[in-house]
């Protein structure tokens, strides 16, 4: 998921391997999306010289959907190159270090449902990059007050380095192109060129587009699309999220490892950050501010936002609003609202729009932004072999 960072930048990742021609490191960590029973392969065109091409395909977007996407069609047999505008890698998954702790600043946790993404799940847990963190969450209301997890319920995944570990094993083997911004697409022929801020242009037949749809919307004016498909994608809505990250060295953490707020007006979300790591001093909280309070205040002063969401906080934790400190982030598509009804969406000749705003009630999640990457690698698979 696309982010907007005031204050400090997140983090970077860990240095691995540089790709070819890459200006900056690429992920290098165990593990991948497990691959179908058979992926038919694309042949590079035949009227295309080597030269032409810089890969088979481009990935925009090096978030769990364009990484899975990637993944997939090089299985295939094709030479896909990823170019992420950040330098981090999995998008919302996000991890920063702050005051000498790991903190996920984006998505909390993951679940699994699909066998599909269940079976990739067993496979992070097996080389030690996620763990069973929850198996159900609390809640509280301003009328009820407390109440604890139900039982039984699905349970919730965590990774103890932190959640950006998804985005660096998704990308392990792939060309990931980092702090390599995207500023306009077009059609050209058989091709699609894309065109980078600063100079510099790729050349491919086939486009996988994983930005918050505005985005995508944004770089595809070029694109000639018909009408009628922007249109359609133009009605998907994102809620933002102000996000406060706090500190309390001497506080003793609290006893649950996440609480949802269901009723409040301005917070939504408690995570005890500290639950996820294996040693962990002092304790860390991280404050999901509600799609309503992220909307009214998104562009306020920090403080004016920090504020009032650590008073929230100290209705049910009591001595929150008292932090020796804190850090931010604010993610304008934070969470998609109104998704598009596809997993993905051939949207051109060898064009497809995928991301977790995509598959209906599916989307949304982790999982779905996972499950939009397979169905893009399929789309364009099918689409050759159609043709």
């Amino acid at each position: 998921m696309s982010q907007e960072t005031t204050g400090r930048a997140p983090e970077a990742n860990a240095p691995g391997d540089v790709a070819p021609g890459a200006s900056g490191p690429r992920a290098g960590v165990v593990s991948a999306p497990t691959p179908d029973a058979h992926v038919p392969t694309i042949p590079a065109p035949d009227d295309a010289a080597p030269e032409q091409w810089v890969a088979d395909v481009v990935v925009i977007g090096a978030g769990i959907a364009g990484l899975t996407a990637a993944h997939d069609l090089r299985r295939a047999g094709l030479a896909v190159e990823v170019l992420e505008k950040s330098r981090g890698l999995g998008g919302r998954s996000a991890t920063r270090t702050v005051q000498a702790h790991r903190v996920d600043h984006g998505a909390q946790y993951f679940t699994a449902r699909s066998p599909r993404f269940r079976h990739q799940v067993d496979a992070w847990i097996a080389a030690g990059l996620a763990f069973r963190w929850a198996e159900g969450l609390p809640t509280w209301t301003a009328a009820g007050g407390w109440r604890d997890a139900a039982e039984g319920g699905h349970p919730r995944f965590a990774c103890a380095a932190g959640m950006n570990t998804l985005g660096k094993a998704l990308a392990q083997g792939l060309e990931v192109q980092r702090e390599t911004r995207v500023s306009h697409v077009a059609r050209d022929g058989d091709a699609w060129v894309i065109a980078l801020d600063g100079g510099g242009v790729r050349r491919a037949p086939r486009l996988v587009v994983t930005p918050p749809v505005p985005q995508a919307l944004e770089l595809l004016t070029g694109a000639e699309l018909p009408a009628s498909t922007y249109a359609e994608l133009a009605s998907v809505g994102y809620a933002p999220c102000f996000t406060v990250i706090a500190g309390y060295p001497e506080a003793e953490a609290p006893g649950w490892p996440g609480l949802h707020l269901s009723d409040h007006p301005d917070l939504a979300w408690i995570g005890n950050d500290g639950s996820k790591r294996p040693a962990s001093d002092g304790t860390v909280l991280v404050l999901h501010a509600t799609p309503a309070f992220s909307r009214e205040h998104f562009d306020d002063a920090v403080v004016d936002n920090v504020r009032p969401l650590l008073r929230a906080a100290a209705e049910v934790v009591p001595w929150a609003d008292r932090p020796a400190w804190t850090d931010h982030q604010r993610w304008r598509y934070a969470r998609p609202e109104h998704r598009h009804p596809a997993p993905a969406l051939l949207a051109g000749p060898g064009l497809v729009l995928a991301g977790d705003a995509f598959g209906g009630d599916a989307g949304g999640r982790i999982e779905g932004a996972f499950a939009s990457g397979l169905a893009a690698a399929r789309l364009l698979l099918e689409a050759n072999a159609a043709t």
